[in-house]
C-alpha cells in the first residue's frame, strides 16, 4: 500500500504453476476499485528447465520484473499467495479450555497432521466455532494452516527481488474464498480447477472449514483432448476455450477421468461434513480457475453432484470501467486469488473507516509471513 495524499493501492500477486497474476484495487466511495491489472506466462518455465546459469526461483523473479515492469504499479507493497498444494489446511476438535492452555494443545495436535518438525514450519491457528459432540460435551473447532518455512522464504524472496515489501502471506484458499464466496452465508462448496491441481473448499458462513488438494487439473484436460482427437496439446488449449462442448453434447461426448475424480472426492467431503454436522446441507457449488469455464462443466457437475452449481464471480464487489466488460468476462475466475489478496488490503482499510456501534473480534487472517516473523 502507498501512503501520502493520493489514495491508498493494493496489490495482489498470485504465484501460479502456469502463470503469475497480479491485480491493483484502490478504494472509491468506500468501494474497490480496478485500477490495474496483468498476466505473465510461465509456460516456458514448465516445459523445460530454465537457462544455464539461473535456478527457476531466478527465473520466476525475472518474470515477474517483467509483469510488474508492464504494469507499473502504484503500491510499493504486495499481499502474496502461495499454492494450496504447498501447505495444509486441517479442522481439528480440542475440549473447551482456557487460551492460556490452548496454544500447547493445537501445537501438539498438530504433529498429528505436519511430518515435518514444527520448528521447520510456519504455523497460524484460531477457534472457529463450537460443536455438540455425540457425548453431549461441547468441542471447539480449531482450523490449523501451515507451510514450511523455506517456503515462506522463498516467496519472500520473490517480493524482495523485484523491489517490493511483502505486507501478508497467506495460501491461496482463502484468497479464492475471499473474492469468490465471501460472507456469503450458509454451505458453500468451492472447486478451483487449477493447471496442475485442484483445490476443494467447504466455506461455512464465510469460514474456511475444510480444504483438500488434488493432484489433478486443467492440463488433465488438454491431455486427455489432445489424446482423443490425435491433436497437439497447444490445439488442444484452444478447443478448451473454444466453447465447444465436450462434456453433455452426445455427438462429441469424452471421458474425463480428472472431472470424475474432482467429483467423487466432492461427494465425500460433503458426506464427512454433513456426517459430523447434522442439519447442515449445501446450498451449491461454485466453480473456480482457468478451467471452469470449460464448456457443459457446470451442467456435468450439477448432474454428478445433485447440487446446483454456478461460475463464480471474483469481480462482483469491484468497480472498474465498462470498457473493460468484455475482457473481464473473458478472464472469469482466472483471477480470483490475486483479486482475494487485494480484496485482502481494501477490505482491511474499510473496516478501519467504519465506525462500528460495537467492538466485533475481527475473523482470523492466517497470515504465515506474520507466524514466520514472530518465531526469529
Amino acid at each position: 500500500m502507498t501512503f501520502g495524499f493520493g489514495k491508498p493501492h493494493f496489490l495482489g500477486i498470485d504465484f501460479g504453476t502456469a502463470s503469475i497474476k497480479a491485480v491493483e484495487l484502490s478504494i472509491k466511495d468506500n468501494h474497490p476499485v480496478l485500477i490495474n491489472y496483468g498476466q505473465v506466462s510461465l509456460a516456458d518455465l514448465e516445459k523445460g528447465t530454465p537457462p544455464a546459469g539461473r535456478s527457476y526461483d531466478e527465473e520466476v523473479v525475472l518474470h515477474l520484473i517483467a509483469l510488474l515492469k508492464q504494469m507499473k504499479p502504484k503500491s510499493h507493497s504486495a499481499y502474496v499467495a502461495m499454492p494450496a498444494f504447498i501447505g495444509l489446511i486441517s479442522l481439528i476438535e480440542l475440549p473447551v479450555m482456557e487460551e492460556s492452555e490452548l496454544q500447547e494443545a493445537v501445537r501438539f495436535e498438530a504433529h498429528k497432521y505436519i511430518p515435518s518438525s514444527l520448528d521447520e514450519v510456519a504455523l497460524s491457528w484460531e477457534v472457529i466455532g463450537m460443536r455438540n459432540a455425540p457425548d453431549g460435551t461441547n468441542k471447539m473447532e480449531v482450523l490449523l494452516v501451515a507451510a514450511l518455512n523455506k517456503e515462506v522464504s522463498r516467496y519472500e524472496h520473490h517480493i524482495a527481488g523485484v523491489g517490493l515489501t511483502l505486507d501478508f502471506l497467506e495460501l491461496e484458499t482463502f484468497s479464492m474464498a475471499r473474492s469468490v464466496v465471501g460472507d456469503d452465508p450458509g454451505l458453500t462448496l468451492l472447486i478451483d480447477i487449477g493447471s496442475r491441481a485442484t483445490n476443494l473448499v467447504l466455506i461455512e458462513d464465510g469460514l474456511v472449514k475444510v480444504s483438500r488438494n488434488l493432484d489433478v487439473g486443467g492440463r488433465d484436460i488438454t491431455r486427455v483432448l489432445a489424446e482423443s482427437l490425435s491433436i497437439t496439446e497447444e490445439r488442444a488449449k484452444i478447443l478448451k476455450r473454444s466453447g465447444k462442448d465436450f462434456l453433455i453434447a452426445p455427438e462429441s461426448a469424452l471421458v474425463f477421468p480428472a472431472l470424475q475424480m474432482i467429483a467423487s472426492e466432492a461427494d465425500r467431503m460433503l458426506i464427512a461434513y454433513q456426517t459430523k454436522h447434522s442439519g447442515v446441507q449445501c446450498k451449491g457449488v461454485v466453480l473456480s480457475g482457468g478451467t471452469a469455464q470449460f464448456s457443459g462443466l457446470t451442467q456435468y457437475y450439477t448432474d454428478l453432484l445433485r447440487l446446483p452449481v454456478q461460475l463464480g464471480n471474483p469481480w462482483r464487489n469491484i468497480q472498474y470501467d465498462p470498457r473493460l466488460a468484455e475482457k473481464i468476462s473473458e478472464f472469469g475466475t482466472s483471477f480470483s486469488v490475486a483479486i482475494g489478496l487485494a480484496l485482502r488490503g481494501t477490505d482491511t482499510l474499510l473496516k478501519k473507516q467504519r465506525v462500528e456501534p460495537e467492538y466485533k473480534k475481527p475473523k482470523k487472517t492466517f497470515s504465515l509471513k506474520e507466524f514466520l516473523t514472530k518465531k526469529r
